[in-house]
């Protein structure tokens, strides 16, 4: 093989896309002139060098036109990505504005709004609407404590009846 490319065409197999290898080389010469063919000029070769190169030129024009198609996909992706954390932002927003305003779980649809401060001011009204109380509901359980002065746990508790008390000590 000649080290000068302008005057051997390459035999070697072109790792190009199928550009055959009986094509010549194709960078062009230092001198700034067209390479020269060997022997004969055949058409066919010059056919198949053409079309390879224009089919070369065509895969080059369209992988320059993808990095716009690229930063188009990735805009989009993006764009997707922005609106899915706005929603989970949302959700735990509403999550939250639940949970502080006590709304059960059936209720919970109704708590509306697209920022923080709506969907805060929807779960009070909500609550509000629906009377849900602010009271913590008591432990299930746990026994509540009926403490009334003066009484025992195990007594009945009786109304206090201050008239009642005066005819009793009074002796009546």
């Amino acid at each position: 093989m000649s080290d000068n490319p302008t005057t051997a065409p390459s035999t070697e197999p072109a790792n190009d896309g199928g550009t055959t290898g009986d094509a010549p080389s194709t960078t062009p010469p230092s001198s700034g002139q067209a390479p020269q063919w060997e022997g004969d000029f055949d058409p066919e070769r010059a056919a198949r060098l053409v079309e390879n190169l224009r089919r070369d030129l065509a895969e080059a024009r369209a992988k320059a036109k993808t990095p716009a198609s690229e930063v188009a996909e990735l805009k989009s992706q993006l764009d997707a990505i922005k609106g899915e954390l706005t929603q989970s932002r949302l959700d735990a927003a509403k999550a939250d504005a639940v949970a502080t305003a006590r709304i059960p779980a059936h209720l919970a649809a109704y708590v509306t709004g697209s920022t923080p401060d709506e969907i805060k001011a929807s779960a009070e009204k909500v609550a509000a609407d629906f009377g849900v109380s602010a009271e913590p509901d008591p432990i299930p359980g746990r026994p509540r404590p009926r403490l009334t002065p003066g009484h025992t746990t195990g007594d009945s508790a009786h109304s206090f009846d201050p008239a009642a008390v005066a005819r009793a000590a009074r002796g009546h």
